[in-house]
């Protein structure tokens, strides 16, 4: 008979009742594709055997509840562990394990915390899905800089003026008739926001007058500092008082 060695500090349980387990409040999204592929995995080979649901004393999924979405499609027994006080600051660390979570899934947990910070910031990619997030989260920050992950995670990004943003946003916007290929570039984003940010002599509808003029001379470029020079190149374009946009 095979010895085993410390203590038993957990037990796993089986059960075909699904109605015990409830969902926590800061699970992610449902990944209907995911929930998917395990199901397919669990039609051949059923509940692998090493996995184990996590839920709290209240029989809120903490960690697992694609898998138990898959197995109730697929009636195979779930089999789970119970960890006293597991609050769903515990989910992202442990589904890290498991799917990793994408920067919209932390937006979604701290929006359904009321966290109004990533609400502005979801209702912002909502309206304006042509720019991706980082540049959304610059936007919304009314600045350049860009925002360490691990603040991102943890709740603690905050944004700032929405109205600046919404401003900004709808500047870039005015840009697509004269610059469609590059207008929501990421690089080019960067670059308008660090001088919306840093220049506050620069006027956004003098320079959109000069693409008026000449849209020849607004082209796709491969920096931010090479797109500075080319807006600083356009704005001071037949000016007297030119200005230095660059840093």
């Amino acid at each position: 008979m095979s010895k085993f060695h410390g203590k038993v500090v957990g037990q796993v349980f089986e059960t075909k009742d699904y109605s015990i387990f409830k969902q926590h409040s800061d699970n992610r999204v449902i990944r209907p594709n995911h929930v998917k592929r395990l199901v397919e995995k669990m039609k051949n080979k059923g509940w692998l055997k090493s996995s184990t649901i996590i839920v709290n004393q209240k029989y809120q999924i903490i960690d697992g509840h694609h898998r138990m979405l898959a197995a109730i499609e697929t009636k195979v027994p779930v089999r789970y562990e119970m960890v006293v006080g597991a609050t769903g600051d515990d989910i992202t660390e442990l589904n890290s394990t498991q799917l990793k979570w994408s920067p919209f899934d932390h937006i979604e947990k701290y929006v359904k915390r009321g966290n109004q910070h990533y609400i502005n910031l979801k209702n912002f990619i909502t309206k304006y899905p042509m720019f991706k997030l980082t540049e959304c989260s610059m936007l919304c920050k009314n600045s350049f800089s860009a925002t360490e992950r691990s603040v991102f995670e943890e709740g603690r990004w905050e944004s700032k003026n929405m109205n600046v943003a919404t401003v900004w946003a709808e500047n870039l916007l005015s840009l697509k008739q004269y610059f469609p290929k590059g207008y929501n570039k990421a690089i080019f984003v960067r670059a308008m926001v660090k001088i919306f940010s840093k220049k506050s002599e620069f006027d956004f509808n003098q320079f959109l007058h000069k693409v008026e003029l000449r849209p020849g001379m607004i082209h796709l470029c491969g920096s931010v500092e090479l797109y500075i020079e080319m807006i600083e190149e356009i704005y001071n374009y037949k000016r007297r008082d030119k200005i230095n946009l660059r840093f």
